[in-house]
C-alpha cells in the first residue's frame, strides 16, 4: 500500500512517494525539479528530477508528537511565546490541500492558484 503526492507548479514540481506511511521509518525521500521541459522528440524530461532525502532516528509520527510536546513545554514551563512560523506553515499546507481537493472535485483538472504557485516558487514551505 502506498500513497503518492505530486504538486506541480508553473516553475517546478515536487513528488513524494508514500508520504502517509513511509516504506522506511528512518529515511523519507522526495523528488524535486525546477524549470523542466521536454527533451528532443518529447521522449524525455530535462533536467531530471533530483532525489532529496530526510534522515531521522525516529518515525515521523513520533517526531510530530515530540515537536508539539517541546513547543507546549517551552510555552507552559519556560514562559516562551509560540513560534510565529507555525501559523504560516499550517496555512500554506491547508491551501495546497484545498487546491488538491478542488482538483479532485473537478475531475482531476488542474487548479489555478496564484498562492499555491507562489509557495513553490519561493521554496517548499519557507
Amino acid at each position: 500500500m502506498a500513497m503518492d503526492i505530486v504538486a506541480s507548479g508553473s516553475k517546478g514540481n515536487l513528488r513524494v512517494h508514500d508520504f502517509v506511511i513511509p516504506f522506511q521509518e528512518n529515511v523519507a525521500p522526495f523528488y524535486t525539479v525546477e524549470s523542466s521541459g521536454f527533451g528532443e522528440l518529447a521522449t524525455s524530461i530535462y533536467p531530471a528530477p533530483s532525489e532529496q532525502q530526510v534522515s531521522t532516528d525516529l518515525p515521523q509520527e513520533a517526531l510530530m508528537v515530540k515537536e508539539f510536546s517541546n513547543l507546549v513545554g517551552s510555552i507552559k514551563g519556560k514562559g516562551c511565546k509560540p513560534e510565529k512560523k507555525w501559523p504560516t506553515i499550517s496555512r500554506k499546507t491547508q491551501l495546497v490541500v484545498d487546491a488538491v481537493k478542488a482538483s479532485i472535485e473537478k475531475g482531476f483538472e488542474p487548479i489555478e492558484s496564484q498562492f499555491v504557485d507562489s509557495v513553490f516558487n519561493m521554496g517548499v514551505w519557507k
